[in-house]
């Protein structure tokens, strides 16, 4: 099945199903569409954990007779939506979900609302998963910055990279599952991960390991490949140095290391695998192991969707030779314009404190979403297997990373992207792809005003 499938049918009128996609397209200035604080208009995208937040909202009307109406909209219009609202003298949206790739660029725009001039009390409270420091946001640093920065996101989905694995066939071919996660932590590398991907290899009926390479997804899943090798995109991104590094010999190593995966146990035209193809294959059966987005776990448990529900174990991504572990922040941060009444703001920000409390978090899981927590566990989820997936959740999500944390980060992503593409395709080799993307990363930094130090050569 392909991802659009997850989507189910919405069924209530309210919902506002992508009503402005003309106006907005052509960046035609609309006025806000309710200016009453009992009305909150949300920007939301298309995804497989659109339901659960659809029952978020179906509960806060409920109990605070609250109207909702939500603009879904498919993800690659996400953006463009965000900006023309933002820029517009009135806001279309009283609340706008921003995606880790464009985050920085929102934040750096000036169009939100610090949360702590809607209300100076609020605080993300102890228990809200930091996402590498993204909700905060600091115009001295340009840059995210949980120490000096203003509030400017709450995180709505905590979509996290884990591993997937196929429980019925590691048990069938008599491979090992560590008892513990103490076990899994000192364990699980990504040598083993090719001894069982092999192990688990049967063209064309299955495929040991299906990668996630597509030049619109590979950055994000290369990433806890990088950063496990112990590398880095930039010299000192917290430090404010943004001078290329990632064409280093662990950079190399990492890179190899992915391109193996997939040329030895994955599927054939690696390079074209996308998320929704590399669900579809998990869930069919044909993949038995992958590297995918929380998000997708679910679905891929759920009968109704999935041919192997019950059957996919999740657990931490390997670790890198020096025990480095890493997972890519694919997470989404709420976010409250300043071109909306200020009735609407604080309506908006009394729903997202609302939404991130941890009995709401246990009901949103329970729903079918990707919680923001890390302390969901010792509750009521621990009784149902369907929730597994919380300790390998919250597991990777301790060492999610963001992997561009700059504005111009969309820019190189589509840079990086292209080289490590064709790596993969093998029209050029990893070391001449990293080389290459060094360089054009360099010179799109240069361009851009950056004092950044050139990359040398592998």
């Amino acid at each position: 099945m392909r991802l659009d499938n997850f989507v189910r049918p919405l069924v209530r009128a309210r919902y506002q199903i992508a009503c402005s996609v003309l106006a907005l397209g052509m960046g035609v200035s609309s006025p806000a569409l309710s200016q009453q604080a009992d009305t909150l208009r949300i920007l939301i995208n298309q995804s497989p954990w659109l339901n659960a937040f659809i029952a978020m909202v179906d509960r806060y009307e409920d109990e605070t007779g609250v109207r909702m109406e939500l603009d879904v909209t498919p993800f690659a219009g996400m953006l463009e939506k965000t900006r023309n609202s933002l820029r517009a003298d009135s806001g279309q949206y009283d609340i706008v979900n921003l995606n880790s790739a464009g985050m920085a660029e929102i934040y750096a725009g000036g169009f939100l609302t610090p949360l702590t001039e809607i209300d100076p009390e609020f605080a993300l409270p102890e228990g809200v998963l930091g996402f590498g420091g993204s909700a905060y946001w600091g115009e001295d640093t340009d840059s995210f910055d949980p120490e000096g920065g203003d509030l400017l996101g709450v995180p709505t989905n905590g979509n996290v990279q884990v591993l997937y694995y196929r429980k019925d066939l590691y048990e069938e071919l008599g491979l090992e599952v560590p008892d513990t996660w103490e076990e899994l932590m000192a364990n699980d590398t990504w040598e083993e991960l090719m001894a069982n991907s092999l192990a688990l290899h049967n063209p064309p009926e299955r495929y040991g390991f299906v990668p996630r390479a597509a030049r619109d997804s590979i950055l994000y899943n290369f990433t806890p490949y990088l950063f496990s090798h112990g590398a880095t995109f930039f010299a000192d991104a917290a430090g404010g140095d943004y001078s290329i590094a990632f064409n280093s010999e662990e950079g190399l190593a990492a890179l190899e290391t992915y391109i193996a995966l997939g040329a030895e146990a994955g599927p054939p035209n690696p390079g074209s695998i996308a998320q929704a193809e590399l669900i579809q294959m998990m869930a069919t059966g044909r993949g038995a192991q992958a590297i995918a987005v929380v998000a997708a776990v679910a679905d891929l448990n759920n009968p109704d969707s999935s041919a192997v529900a019950g059957q996919i174990g999740t657990a931490l991504i390997p670790a890198g030779p020096d025990g480095l572990r890493s997972s890519a922040a694919g997470h989404w941060m709420a976010a409250i314009p300043r071109n909306v009444p200020e009735a609407n703001q604080q309506a908006a920000l009394d729903f997202l404190a609302w939404f991130i409390e941890r009995e709401m978090q246990i009901y949103y899981v329970q729903s079918g979403g990707v919680p923001i927590r890390d302390d969901l566990t010792g509750s009521e989820l621990d009784e149902d297997p369907a929730f597994e997936f919380i300790e390998a959740f919250s597991a990777n999500a301790k060492n999610a990373q963001m992997n561009m944390p700059l504005v111009e980060g969309t820019l190189l992503k589509d840079i990086i992207s292209l080289h490590l593409n064709l790596a993969v395709i093998g029209d050029v080799s990893p070391r001449e792809a990293l080389n290459a993307a060094a360089a054009e990363a360099h010179q799109a930094l240069v361009d851009a005003g950056y004092d950044v130090t050139p990359p040398g050569e592998l």
